[in-house]
């Protein structure tokens, strides 16, 4: 392992990618994708740019992963994670599964498919080709929040004919589960993080009216993080 998990964690740290709600009821706090309010985020949209860390989170989480015991006797054919959170993490994990395989292995990254009613991941034309009938394919994510996009991703896989893998490799578990759609969740920082309802929101009936998303605009992290 290159590093534990309160290593991964000082990284988040030393890349100013970890924001906690201080509770100074003056100060904004986190609007997730899901509609719920929280009091913490780990943004890896800036870790991720961070190759050579990104290299050795792949490395860790395919360690991980071997020191379960029960990925023997998988092959893994195509590493999957979802655009663009993941997208940089699937196609270094498929690369350190063939330096430690010798084997082929590729990857694929669907995007959200905004033109339907119903929510969904498509891959794109290219990539598709990637994912063929019967491939055993392993599901990765960057921040695993509630899951809702790993099914989706697992859904594109499905569709695609390919057979998802039953464990998820994430870079932080913030959900606090250990399984999502029966995948085992294996993670470099486990962590879970309070998600409220907006009308059960501590942190609004302290008085905390302003909630934003934190990575869009990126002003908004700024805003997070901004002393008071």
């Amino acid at each position: 392992m290159k590093r534990t998990q309160d290593g991964w964690i000082e990284e988040y740290k030393r890349k100013g990618a970890l924001w906690i709600h201080d509770g100074n009821p003056q100060r904004p706090h986190a609007l997730l994708t899901s509609g719920k309010h929280s009091n913490g985020f780990f943004n890896s949209r800036l870790v991720i740019p961070d190759e050579v860390l990104l290299k050795d989170a792949a490395s860790d989480l395919l360690e991980l992963l071997s020191a379960t015991g029960e990925a023997e006797g998988y092959d893994i054919d195509v590493v999957v994670g979802p655009q663009t959170g993941a997208t940089k993490l699937a196609e270094l994990i498929s690369d350190q599964v063939k330096f430690y395989t010798g084997e082929e292995c590729l990857w694929a990254s669907p995007a959200k498919n905004e033109s339907g009613e119903k929510k969904s991941m498509v891959f794109s034309e290219k990539e598709v080709r990637n994912v063929l009938p019967g491939q055993l394919v392993l599901l990765c994510e960057d921040v695993l929040t509630t899951g809702g996009s790993v099914d989706l991703t697992a859904n594109a896989v499905i569709k695609a004919g390919g057979i998802t893998l039953p464990f998820l490799l994430v870079l932080v578990n913030r959900s606090g589960l250990t399984e999502v759609s029966g995948k085992k969740i294996i993670a470099l920082i486990d962590r879970p993080m309070p998600m409220w309802a907006p009308e059960d929101c501590p942190l609004c009936k302290e008085g905390t009216k302003e909630v934003l998303r934190p990575k869009e605009p990126k002003e908004n992290w700024e805003r997070l993080n901004a002393p008071y």
